[in-house]
């Protein structure tokens, strides 16, 4: 999936788009961007509560795969 770099929120500490595995303040990790884009003109986001979430996640999208 290819999505445009300017409807991706920016992460205030980096200056660049949120890359996936990233953990903010409150101990959320982000995993991706969803292609649909929200009223306030951004990409919606995916962001998993923990790392064992997110690891759940990653685990379950690696078997669908093959």
């Amino acid at each position: 999936m290819c999505l445009k770099n300017e409807f991706k929120r920016i992460n205030r500490k980096t200056g660049k788009p949120f890359e996936q595995g990233y953990q903010d303040e409150n101990g959320r990790i982000f995993y991706s961007y969803v292609k649909k884009i929200g009223n306030d003109g951004w990409y919606l986001e995916e962001w998993k509560k923990d790392l064992a979430s997110f690891k759940a996640k990653k685990a379950k999208e690696k078997n669908s795969e093959g």
